[in-house]
């Protein structure tokens, strides 16, 4: 089954030319600078079939490339790494606030850390957080993972969506065996449904059922 994969990046144009310059000039530094610019300017990459194409973050993205065409489907783990998946059906927004954050240069693959998880929620979405729209503050990479907290991004969402969001983390926290110190993977599912802009007050979900 091929494979389908298209990325978008933004940032660091002036050190991105600096790259090609050293690459063209130094060949077997190619795909060190390369990895480099990416960890800088971020980005998400689409991978798989149309109707079943999922979004990544760029950074994470050969892995997932890996696992799909050996077979011809994303499980829900590959290479001892294992998946969370967030459904921009039933979360748009919370896709939204995850995938800008990917190209903002915010990680795909995060680590649970439940120690840290208090810490994170006092760093990032304070009172002081605005919600104009009546909606609740919605923090990535997540509080439960030990790169949250500080510097995380923040973005309004539906009551709803963070509700579904907590109850879908958890769920798959217990049923892939994702301990404290484990790594895992965020893919969004349904990438063509993510919310275009903020949220403005409307829960444009397409599924709302349980999460």
């Amino acid at each position: 089954m091929p494979l389908v994969a298209t990325k978008t990046r933004s940032g660091a144009l002036l050190f991105a030319a600096i790259a090609v310059v050293t690459v063209v000039a130094i060949p077997e530094l190619r795909v060190k600078v390369t990895d480099l610019v990416e960890g800088i300017t971020g980005g998400t990459e689409l991978v798989g079939e149309v109707e079943t194409q999922f979004m990544v973050a760029a950074s994470a993205a050969s892995q997932v490339r890996k696992c799909v065409s050996q077979r011809n489907t994303l499980d829900q783990d590959c290479d001892d790494l294992k998946f969370v998946m967030i459904d921009a059906q039933r979360m748009p927004f919370i896709a939204r606030n995850i995938s800008t954050a990917w190209k903002a240069g915010k990680p795909g693959v995060l680590t649970k850390d439940s120690t840290r998880e208090s810490v994170n929620r006092r760093q990032v979405c304070r009172p002081s957080f605005p919600r104009p729209n009546g909606g609740q503050c919605d923090e990535f990479p997540f509080a439960s993972t030990r790169q949250g907290g500080e510097g995380a991004q923040e973005h309004e969402v539906p009551a709803r969506e963070n509700r579904c969001q907590g109850g879908t983390l958890g769920r798959r926290y217990d049923a892939a065996g994702i301990r404290d110190g484990d790594d895992f993977l965020v893919v969004i599912t349904h990438p063509s449904k993510i919310a275009p802009g903020p949220y403005q007050g409307v829960d444009i979900a397409k599924e709302r059922g349980d999460c």
